[in-house]
């Protein structure tokens, strides 16, 4: 018995040391380490404004600022990853970026503060509902655009800068 519970200790530290050179190594599920450059991979990005049927929303960040010290509105690609924090919750979830600048963001996982004020411009409910509708990105002028389509087909552009 001794004998065999060494074989799969060995065993298991074995395929622990495959998946680690292999997280190592930058290996990506979703392929987003190729397409999002330095550019846009592994920077900070706050929310600044957001287009929807003809109407943009400017977000006040010295407001939201003042309100949420650690931020609020903001995204991080990392890989195949993406995470941040809404208003007040921090988010995180799979991503798959394409060359030819689709963009899935997975299921969205969530801590679950509750929050004493909510952002007049925008819930975060909604932000996270943007979010989980992605289609397509776009980086210009130094901003990412996120286009997001709803239940009923309408288009939002979620239009972050660089923190």
């Amino acid at each position: 018995m001794k004998k065999l519970t060494g074989v799969y200790l060995c065993a298991v530290f074995i395929l622990a040391a495959l998946v680690f050179v292999s997280c190592a190594s930058g290996a990506s599920l979703g392929g987003s380490k190729a397409v999002f450059n330095d550019d846009i991979q592994g920077k900070e990005w706050i929310l600044l404004e957001f287009r929807s049927q003809g109407k943009t929303v400017s977000i006040d960040r010295k407001k939201l600022d003042a309100g949420f010290p650690n931020g609020v509105f903001t995204i991080h690609f990392e890989e195949d990853k993406v995470n941040g924090v809404g208003a007040p919750n921090r988010y995180f979830g799979p991503c798959t970026a394409n060359s030819d600048k689709t963009l899935s963001i997975g299921n969205l996982a969530s801590t679950m503060m509750l929050a004493l004020f909510e952002p007049d411009e925008l819930k975060e409910q909604e932000f996270f509902d943007y979010l989980s509708n992605v289609k397509r990105w776009n980086l210009k002028s130094g901003k990412l655009e996120l286009y997001s389509v709803n239940s009923s087909g309408a288009e939002t552009v979620l239009v972050f800068g660089p923190k």
